[in-house]
């Protein structure tokens, strides 16, 4: 039976499962933003929440410095591959790109936290830190959001990249299906 992810013999791209980032961000907004307006509509004094409240724009800046560092650091890797391997000829060039989609896998569960984290001290800064912050976190977020979209090309272009050598080809495809789907791989 022929394995529906592999890619057809005239060279139409793999196609993906959908990454389990994606259902996570979209309940982690919604938890993000329900539980500030909880908190914010109960009280505006609730120990940690305060705390935070306070030093908002702080871990902002922390979480925008961590997801802008994961991108370039991801960026650098995928390009040094695809300069090394433009395709997978051998058992050592699928051997290189193991590390680098395990350090996506991990990188990803990492730019998890920087966005949920981001997100909410995002909405802090912004309603509690005046004009000058608030439209500094709007420029840092956007800046981010539109680095985001210019490494999507290069994983894009990173998942389907072919492989010269079709016994290689199944592990290569289910190397590449793990991509930002499976945190924990067994690879």
């Amino acid at each position: 039976m022929k394995n529906p992810y592999l890619p057809p013999k005239d060279n139409q791209k793999r196609i993906f499962k959908t990454p389990i980032i994606v259902p996570l961000l979209v309940i982690m907004v919604v938890v993000i933003y329900a539980g500030y307006i909880f908190f914010y509509a109960t009280s505006e004094e609730i120990g940690f929440f305060a705390y935070l409240k306070g030093i908002s724009f702080e871990v902002f800046l922390l979480c925008e410095v961590g997801i802008i560092y994961l991108i370039l650091y991801n960026k650098k890797q995928l390009d040094e591959f695809l300069h090394d391997f433009p395709s997978i000829e051998n058992k050592h060039s699928l051997e290189c790109l193991k590390p680098i989609v395990r350090t996506n896998m991990y990188s990803s569960l990492f730019m998890l936290v920087f966005l949920a984290l981001g997100s909410l001290t995002a909405i802090m800064s912004i309603l509690n830190h005046g004009l000058v912050k608030g439209v500094l976190v709007a420029i840092l977020s956007v800046s981010a959001a539109k680095l985001i979209n210019w490494y999507n090309p290069s994983e894009q272009k990173m998942k389907h990249i072919e492989s010269s050598d079709e016994s290689l080809e199944k592990e290569l495809n289910d190397i590449l299906q793990c991509w930002m789907h499976k945190p924990f791989p067994n690879f």
